[in-house]
């Protein structure tokens, strides 16, 4: 082998050598390169990655606030809805005791006539007085309607008389005129005292009714059923209004009232007054009061 072919192998074999080198090189450097620019990436990535569970996380919590904020509105307008609903069930049962049909029954009927009974008894003696005349009296017009007189037990009887105010006259000689203004009923008028004299004694043996009679109570009756309801139908709304959340005042107005609903006497207005506490502890959720 000559000298010239050794040196051209020995240049060939070096410029190899520093190619692989500068290959190796330039592998190192692309690869440093290459790792400096995915750790960049990395480190955006998780930034990136942070934020996004942090808003997440903070979304989380607003929709569990709300569905939290919602349960406790539901609870107060379940109590005022349910309270309410008593009241309503309380005032159609008093209505529907139908009170009028049981004024209208022969029971309560007042009869439009009866018969006047009485007795004449002697006021010093206590026996019975035979032959006093009894005479009715319109008291409109003076006029004497019927005449009776006493039998031996000092009895009388006047048969269908119209249930109004009369003058009920018992006479007989040696006796005071007895005049008895009285309004005839079925327990009759009693015995009547006649004393020995001649003069005239007036008497009112009728009674005017005072308070209230059953006409009155039925009609009581129906006006509070009528409240009842209307009390109730405020208090749905009520619950309407919590769920709403707009205005807290005027939904604890509403509410107020509905107590008077008296559902089950006292259970309705407990569960009502239930639900309006519920609402204190929730009224910074209406719009009204946030805007204060």
């Amino acid at each position: 082998m000559s000298d010239k072919s050794m040196e051209e192998r020995k240049a060939a074999l070096k410029e190899r050598v520093q190619n692989q080198l500068q290959a190796s090189q330039d592998a190192t450097e692309q690869r440093a390169l290459a790792s400096s620019e995915e750790l960049i990436v990395s480190f955006e990535d998780v930034d990136a990655a942070v934020e996004l569970a942090a808003e997440k996380t903070k979304q989380q919590w607003l929709r569990l606030e709300e569905v939290e904020k919602g349960r406790w509105k539901t609870i107060a307008a379940s109590l005022i809805l349910l309270g309410s609903l008593l009241g309503m069930m309380s005032g159609a049962l008093i209505l529907q005791g139908n009170p009028s049909d049981i004024i209208s029954s022969s029971f309560f009927v007042s009869t439009d006539s009866v018969d006047v009974i009485g007795t004449a008894i002697q006021a010093e003696e206590g026996t019975e007085v035979e032959n006093v005349t009894v005479e009715l009296i319109e008291i409109e017009t003076n006029t004497v309607l019927r005449t009776v007189k006493t039998d031996a037990n000092g009895l009388f009887v006047i048969d269908d008389v119209i249930s109004k105010l009369h003058i009920l006259k018992l006479s007989k000689e040696g006796y005071d005129t007895m005049e008895l203004k009285i309004i005839p009923e079925k327990a009759g008028v009693g015995p009547i005292t006649m004393s020995y004299g001649d003069d005239t004694i007036t008497r009112d043996h009728h009674t005017v009714a005072t308070g209230w009679d059953l006409e009155n109570a039925v009609g009581l009756s129906t006006t509070i059923g009528i409240l009842t309801v209307i009390t109730g139908i405020v208090g749905v709304q009520a619950a309407v209004e919590v769920r709403r959340g707009k205005y807290y005042r005027r939904t604890q107005y509403l509410a107020g009232i509905s107590l008077f609903s008296r559902g089950l006497i006292i259970f309705g207005p407990a569960l009502i007054l239930a639900g309006m506490i519920t609402m204190v502890f929730i009224k910074e959720q209406f719009d009204d009061y946030q805007e204060e």
